[in-house]
C-alpha cells in the first residue's frame, strides 16, 4: 500500500523509512540464521524478504525529498549489522553460539516488528476508530506468525517458534481492536479539543 501510494503521488509524504529498514534488517538476521543452521526454508523466504525490502528502500529513496533521512537510517542500520557480525565472529568460537547469537538477535527484532502497529492503539482508543490501523497488516501478522510458528514446531527450532508464538498473540490483539471499534462511530477529537 505505501509503494503503490509513493508512486502514484510522486513522493513518500508522512511514510517513515524505519519500517522498511528494520524488515530488511530482520530478514537480513534470518537469512544469516537460515545459513548458519542449512535451513533452506529460512534461508530462502528471508532472502526473498531482503530483496523486495532492498527494493522499498529504494523506491523511497528515489521518491523522498529528504534524502539524508534514508543515509543516516541505512547507514545505521548497516553499522549495527556490521557490529552484530563483528561481535558474532569475535565472540562466538563456535557455529552453535553464533546460531544461538543470531536467534536471540532475530527474536528481538521479530517481536518489535510484530508489536509496532501497536503503537496506533492510543490513537485507536482515543478517536474510537480504526483508521489508523491497517486490517490486512494485522491478519496477515497473524497468518503468518501461525505458519511460521508451526514450521519452528515441526523442525523443533524454539527461535523460530517464540517470537511467532508472541506475534500470533499480538496479531489476534489488533484483530480484537478491529472487531470491537469496528461498528463505532469515530470520535471527532478537534471537536472536543475546541469544547474543552
Amino acid at each position: 500500500k505505501a509503494v503503490v501510494s509513493t508512486q502514484s503521488t510522486g513522493g513518500t509524504g508522512n511514510i517513515p523509512i524505519l519500517p522498511f529498514v528494520t524488515m530488511a534488517t530482520s530478514a537480513f538476521v534470518w537469512t544469516n540464521y537460515g545459513l548458519m543452521k542449512g535451513d533452506g526454508t529460512i534461508l530462502f523466504v528471508n532472502f526473498i524478504g531482503c530483496v523486495l525490502n532492498c527494493t522499498y528502500i529504494l523506491l523511497y529513496y528515489w521518491y523522498t525529498p529528504n534524502k539524508k533521512v534514508v543515509y543516516k537510517t541505512v547507514g545505521g542500520f548497516v553499522g549495527i549489522l556490521m557490529l552484530v557480525h563483528m561481535y558474532s565472529n569475535v565472540y562466538h568460537a563456535n557455529q552453535e553460539q553464533a546460531i544461538e547469537f543470531f536467534g536471540l538477535f532475530g527474536n528481538v527484532l521479530a517481536i518489535a516488528m510484530f508489536a509496532s502497529p501497536l503503537a496506533q492503539l492510543r490513537v485507536v482508543i482515543e478517536t474510537g476508530s480504526t483508521e489508523s490501523m491497517s486490517f490486512l497488516l494485522s491478519f496477515m501478522v497473524c497468518v503468518q506468525c501461525l505458519l511460521w510458528w508451526w514450521y519452528g514446531v515441526l523442525i523443533s527450532d524454539f527461535y523460530v517458534m517464540f517470537p511467532n508464538i508472541i506475534g500470533t498473540v499480538l496479531g489476534f490483539i489488533q484483530l480484537a481492536v478491529f472487531g470491537y471499534f469496528k461498528n463505532k462511530q469515530p470520535l471527532n477529537v478537534s471537536k472536543i479539543l475546541q469544547d474543552v
